[in-house]
């Protein structure tokens, strides 16, 4: 990102030598913690917005999640290939899901196709508040499906893919 889209006053950096705590669920890849500090559906929410289940001392990403039948508030991480969610989880695998901003109940919109099935597809999550493609998250919509990816200037930053 540049400069411009960091909030300096919420930037930390963590002391030299500091790595997650053995009971922390944040992997570590090459000395490189990828943690998601602020995310916005296409209308320009913030979707970290839930303080009061936290991971490892940071907010999740709120979502709504619904399968047509139920639906309901999903919490997930904030750290890239950390799989842990709160909220409504009781979802079968592979069971696709239709995932939308808590706060304007819209849709995310699309990505591009996952390669995990063939109804799978990555949902745009935007890195900052100007909404710009360059600086995305992309998020499967098949439940528990983990392919994910961390784009910043247009470049890919970071994807977790588990076969």
């Amino acid at each position: 990102m540049t400069d411009s889209t960091i909030d300096k006053d919420k930037l930390q950096r963590p002391q030299e030598g500091a790595k997650p705590s053995a009971d922390s669920h944040i992997k570590e890849v090459d000395d490189v913690i990828i943690q998601v500090t602020q995310v916005f559906c296409h209308n320009g929410h913030n979707l970290l917005i839930n303080t009061d289940e936290l991971f490892d001392g940071a907010p999740g990403i709120s979502l709504l999640v619904s399968d047509g039948t139920s639906s309901g508030e999903v919490i997930l991480s904030p750290f890239h290939g950390d799989h842990r969610r709160f909220g409504k989880t009781n979802f079968a695998a592979g069971t696709e899901i239709t995932v939308s901003c808590p706060v304007c109940k819209e849709e995310l919109k699309q990505l591009s196709s996952c390669s995990c099935e063939d109804k799978g597809k990555l949902l745009k999550l935007y890195l900052n508040s100007e909404l710009n493609e360059a600086n995305l998250v992309g998020l499967c919509n098949i439940w528990g499906c983990h392919r994910s990816k961390v784009i910043d200037q247009a470049e890919l930053l970071s994807a977790y893919i588990q076969d």
